[in-house]
């Protein structure tokens, strides 16, 4: 691959560059980064803050769209895309997008409209100079620095970036930008960030026992268990969770009246920990859900991101991003329920 040095005030040019177009970055904030349009707000900061707070997954897959239209004739939705690019995207981003690929472009039935999406994007990724306490990927086979998956990949040094070009896409993108061939020097600072990363990502986590997350297929109780109750009982049930996790990709469909004689169907995204997930019809007595009690929810999302996933897809359905851990409003930490009930 090439690697270039991007100089800041060069690179900062570029986000402001023409609204035509699009590019998605992380803005600076007190906490942590969020995800804004860089024409609006450029800046650089984000990209040495900890990953940002809400998950790219919505570019590729919105919280809300319409499929179809149906009448006195059906039609799929057309899908609207536009060139894209996505900025500092980390390393559990792009692993979480793999996921998504597998089952929503990598089978026998893929989804249109993800794929057209997925082919105008252009990614951008960062390694990580900095990471919440939350974060967790080195637990589940992950490193806070990308080496496969992005068109450029960008890592901060002294007074800019390393550029590693490794696509079509990522060589035009780098094109518009100033740059010089990286340096020794430079290339070696690049290497010195990347231990101490993850160095202090296996620090943060020691009191989670890597061999636990090894061997979670082998050692995670069943659904029904009594030991999902524990953390059950913090349980809110809100969704956020499964809203705010990168790989997470269960929808709802409904209709809805989109004119005269004319009706939409919409998907949405759900989440399993709701009561109402997987509902069906039937009177009083006739189980309208296969999961009623919210531990063995609880249990369902746990085991299929450790377990399930891995017999379905061979991939981790976890990419230790820890934004789960953020938003729960319960204080229900992912890696100590592993380790405890792997125990």
């Amino acid at each position: 691959m090439e690697t270039h040095y991007v100089q800041n005030a060069d690179l900062l040019q570029t986000l402001g560059g023409p609204r035509g177009k699009r590019m998605i970055g992380p803005a600076p904030t007190p906490a942590l980064a969020w995800l804004v349009s860089m024409q609006d707000s450029a800046s650089l900061d984000g990209l040495t803050q900890p990953r940002a707070a809400q998950s790219p997954k919505s570019l590729f897959l919105p919280p809300s769209e319409s499929v179809s239209t149906y009448g006195p004739r059906a039609s799929p939705t057309a899908t609207e895309t536009q060139p894209l690019v996505m900025l500092g995207v980390r390393a559990c981003e792009l692993r979480a997008r793999n996921y998504l690929d597998k089952v929503l472009a990598g089978g026998e039935f893929h989804d249109p409209a993800y794929r057209r999406r997925r082919e105008a994007i252009t990614i951008v990724s960062c390694d990580c100079a900095d990471c919440a306490e939350s974060c967790f990927c080195t637990l589940v086979g992950g490193q806070p620095f990308a080496t496969e998956g992005f068109d450029v990949n960008l890592t901060p040094v002294d007074g800019g970036f390393v550029a590693e070009v490794a696509t079509d896409k990522g060589r035009q993108w780098l094109g518009q930008i100033a740059s010089t061939p990286a340096a020794p020097a430079q290339l070696a600072a690049r290497e010195k960030l990347r231990k101490e990363m993850t160095a202090r990502l296996h620090k943060q986590n020691a009191a989670y026992a890597t061999s636990a997350f090894e061997s979670v297929p082998a050692k995670l109780p069943e659904g029904d268990d009594e030991g999902w109750q524990t953390f059950a009982a913090d349980c809110v049930e809100c969704g956020a969770c499964t809203h705010i996790c990168p790989t997470c990709h269960c929808f709802y469909l409904y209709d809805q009246a989109a004119g005269e004689d004319r009706f939409e169907r919409v998907r949405t995204w759900d989440s399993c920990l709701l009561s109402t997930y997987h509902r069906m019809a039937g009177t009083f007595g006739m189980k309208p859900t296969p999961r009623p009690r919210l531990s063995s929810r609880l249990a369902n999302r746990v085991l299929h991101k450790f377990v399930y996933s891995l017999r379905q897809y061979e991939l981790p359905g976890c990419v230790g991003c820890g934004r789960c851990v953020d938003a729960c409003l319960g204080a229900i930490d992912i890696r100590r329920v592993v380790r405890d009930l792997s125990a």
